[in-house]
Order: C-alpha cells, then sequence, then structure tokens
C-alpha cells in the first residue's frame, strides 16, 4: 500500500507476490493486495487464483460521493467494481476488504453505514469493511471524526450483519500516521545539497 496502483503494474505485483510466498515463505493469505479500483483488472488478477485478499479503497456507499472523494472512481461505476469484487470472491473464495476512511462531516453518519450494509448485502458475502478514521493534516479540507461517530458507524455496520472492524492509529501524536509523514515531506522536502553532503559523509565513515 501506499507505492502506486498496483492494478497498473500487475506483471511486477504478481512477481513481488511469488517472490514474498515462495522465496521469503510469507503465507499468501498474510499478503494483502489494495487498490482503488482500476477497470477490467480485478477480474484479470481473479483468474491467477490467489490465495490473497484484496483491499478495494471504497470510501463512499453510492457513485457521487464516491467520485467527491476518489476522483478516479468516475471511469468505474461502483456497481461495476462491486460485480467484480463479488467475482473475485466467487473465483478465489477469498473475501473482499472494503477499505472506508471515514471523514468527519462527509461520509461518516449512521445514514452512510446503512447504505453501505445495503451495498454490501445486494451483491453477496464475502466482504469485510476496515474502518479507518482520517489522519488529520495541515491544510485539508478534511477532519477525523469523533470517537462517538466511528462507534455509532461500527454499530449501524454490526447490528446489519457486516463485519467490521477500525483500524487503530498509530503515530498520531508525532504526525507519523498514515498519510502525515508524506505531508511534512512536502511541506518541507530535503534539499539535495544536504542529501549531498550526507552521502559523502556515509562514504568517509565506511572508509
Amino acid at each position: 500500500m501506499g507505492m502506486g496502483e498496483p492494478m497498473l503494474n500487475m506483471k511486477e505485483v504478481l512477481e513481488a507476490h511469488r517472490c514474498l510466498n515462495k522465496d521469503i515463505l510469507i503465507g499468501q493469505r498474510m499478503i494483502t493486495i489494495s487498490t482503488v479500483g482500476v477497470p477490467n483488472t480485478i477480474k484479470k488478477l481473479a483468474s491467477y487464483k490467489l490465495q490473497s485478499t484484496l483491499a478495494l479503497s471504497l470510501h463512499a456507499p453510492n457513485q457521487s460521493l464516491r467520485e467527491k472523494i476518489v476522483p478516479s472512481a468516475k471511469s468505474y461505476p461502483l456497481n461495476a467494481i462491486m460485480k467484480d469484487c463479488r467475482d473475485y470472491f466467487l473465483e478465489t473464495r477469498r473475501r473482499v476488504s472494503f477499505e472506508y476512511t471515514l471523514l468527519a462531516g462527509v461520509n461518516d453518519s449512521v445514514k452512510h453505514a446503512i447504505e453501505l450494509a445495503e451495498l454490501l448485502h445486494e451483491w453477496g458475502r464475502g466482504h469485510h469493511v476496515n474502518l479507518i478514521p482520517f489522519n488529520p493534516i495541515d491544510g485539508s479540507e478534511y477532519k477525523r471524526p469523533s470517537k462517538k461517530s466511528v462507534f455509532a458507524f461500527v454499530s449501524a455496520l454490526e447490528s446489519r450483519k457486516v463485519t467490521a472492524s477500525v483500524r487503530q492509529t498509530r503515530g498520531l501524536d508525532a504526525s507519523a500516521a498514515c498519510g502525515q509523514l508524506r505531508n511534512e515531506f512536502q511541506k518541507s522536502p530535503l534539499l539535495s545539497g544536504s542529501i549531498n553532503q550526507e552521502s559523502h559523509s556515509e562514504v568517509a565513515l565506511a572508509s
């Protein structure tokens, strides 16, 4: 995750998957392939019958809201994504994890949770929702939801027989949580001069 869109680099992703599984001996079921959703690629991935988890960055229970949060969603209608995810489960028998970042006042209401549950049930079984409270970033229009809102969202899903988990946030107090380090680097990028100086220092120490 966080290193580009796997489905746009599937050949190398499959090779990395083979290496992790066969050479480093990490079980396939311990590996997750995460995607925002690229047309015609989930079906292709399913054809390899991997026993790894597919994680789809959903973030919204309907097409119009998803387009506002995920710009690339315009090229991949939600119904098409859900069909491909259902087919992935039927082909591999591995459930799909739907990643859902909770944004205060945007997609975190009980109404959204109910709509999400209805969407998932419409497309059958074999799913899990991974809820991710947004990590605050300076200058972002989005805010982190309250614990009360997160709990209400989870309760609404579970009462409708949708399994859900909330990702534990680590490093929030040091601005080192998911998405925050990149933002800090963008605000204060390393100077090329300092990189060269550090390289020279390392060479000196090595010699």
